[in-house]
């Protein structure tokens, strides 16, 4: 037997399983830095039925919240800063099912950035040759998980597509292809298979996965399930153009999971000690443990003239301030004071092209700073154009590990500084074009 028969088997196994099998690449994009779907400012409908599940919190004392303090539900969306509201809450999406009382905001100004794309901020300068530092970012390449020293063999069968590390020195390993991931112990060995798009905590505590009917699932390190929360919650079921698929999991701030209300354009979070739920103004794309931060994108469903990014407090629902430049906000440093994205956005409206209609204003890479939202570092031309970086991570001591093109058809692993010197860490490997936009031979770690 082929090796391609055992894997067809497993496909067939997992569509059997009620796992759906993306065909649109959508989905699949959640890691690859989750760039294929929010980079398509218009989204299409994703097949989903939704159903009611009852949140029940289960062996919560495993895991616990950050610090023993009470977590917020979530930030708001407006265009002032409110004035103040009750200590450590949020404010809320006015058509919130758990509204919060708070004070009329006052219009008073947000800090605004609107850089042109002509400023001068540092090159990404890559670098040629072999091999000649080391990353202490994990990640997996040819079936093999590398971190530091260590290295751990993934299971033949598993297709990795996504990649984190999980508490007591476990992984999670998740297919390109179909939305299976596997729970592994420190050997390799698979502990537990989970169906849907999962996303780990910073500290690898905490699990969750939004299942294919549109609900959340929240598990312990051991695989344990603390938790779950029904499609029901969502409140986004609908028709025609406006499908939604569910709840889309976004990332996990200590007990509290926040998750895209699918295609709707706005958010929810859900505090799987509690089991309490709060629906907020704004479509989060990404989110931060270590400053309690959120990214808040354009609304998905259109190509804005002006394509502003917002920073939001997790802790207040203030607005530290907007970022107005064609900037897709990918992921957070590991520490939370820098934002990494792209310049590269499929569907932007023209008006934020180059003068000349024609070129993207900004790289594939661009290094925002949180404090005051500078841009420090950008680099590369297209995805595929020599020298760019198409994925990438940035960790606590500052230093950047991207997979750098150095052909259209190889792909080798980077560390660079922010001061966009690098060297080179892991050699060149083939890209599998067989698979559009799953064919990067480097899989980093989220965590």
């Amino acid at each position: 037997m082929s090796d391609v028969d055992p894997n067809l088997k497993d496909v067939l196994g997992d569509r059997a399983a009620r796992v759906r099998v993306v065909s649109n690449l959508a989905e699949r994009a959640i890691e690859r830095d989750r760039s294929n779907r929010r980079r398509e400012l218009g989204v299409g409908a994703l097949a989903a039925g939704l159903v009611l599940a009852v949140a029940v919190p289960v062996g919560w004392a495993a895991i616990g919240s950050e610090g023993g303090r009470a977590l917020p539900a979530g930030p708001t969306v407006s265009t002032s800063v409110p004035t103040p509201v009750r200590t450590g809450v949020a404010p809320t999406d006015p058509n919130s099912t758990n509204p919060t009382a708070t004070t009329r905001p006052t219009p008073t100004s947000i800090p605004t950035l609107t850089p042109d794309g002509s400023a001068p901020v540092r090159p990404f300068r890559p670098a040629t040759g072999g091999v000649t530092g080391t990353t202490a970012v994990p990640y997996v390449v040819d079936g093999v998980i590398h971190d530091g020293p260590r290295t751990v063999k993934v299971p033949a069968k598993f297709q990795t597509g996504q990649l984190a590390r999980v508490a007591g020195g476990r992984w999670l390993v998740t297919g390109t292809v179909t939305l299976v991931s596997y729970l592994l112990d420190a050997s390799g060995t698979s502990m537990k298979r989970l169906d849907g798009t999962p996303k780990v905590s910073s500290d690898g505590t905490v699990i969750v996965v939004g299942d294919d009917r549109g609900g959340l699932a929240a598990y312990d390190a051991e695989g344990r399930q603390i938790a779950t929360l029904g499609a029901k919650a969502c409140q986004c079921a609908g028709t025609g153009a406006q499908y939604s698929p569910g709840l889309v999991p976004v990332g996990i701030v200590g007990s509290t999971v926040y998750a895209q209300r699918g295609s709707l354009g706005s958010s929810l979070s859900w505090d799987v000690g509690t089991g309490k739920t709060q629906r907020i103004a704004g479509h989060i794309t990404a989110v931060d443990a270590a400053q309690r931060t959120a990214v808040i994108a354009p609304d998905p469903n259109t190509a804005p003239k002006d394509y502003c990014n917002e920073l939001r407090d997790l802790d207040t629902g203030l607005t530290r301030w907007r970022l107005c430049a064609p900037i897709l906000i990918r992921s957070f440093s590991s520490d939370g004071s820098y934002l990494l994205g792209t310049g590269t956005i499929d569907g932007i409206d023209p008006s934020q092209l180059s003068a000349d209609g024609k070129r993207f204003r900004y790289g594939t890479l661009v290094v925002v700073r949180t404090s005051d939202a500078a841009l420090v570092l950008q680099g590369g031309t297209d995805p595929s154009g020599k020298g760019s970086p198409s994925t990438y991570r940035l960790g606590g001591d500052s230093a950047l590990t991207a997979q750098v093109a150095v052909t259209p058809s190889q792909r080798n692993l980077q560390r660079c500084t922010l001061d966009g010197v690098c060297e080179v860490v892991a050699p060149a490997r083939p890209r599998n074009t067989d698979i559009p936009d799953a064919d990067e031979p480097y899989v980093l770690s989220s965590n």
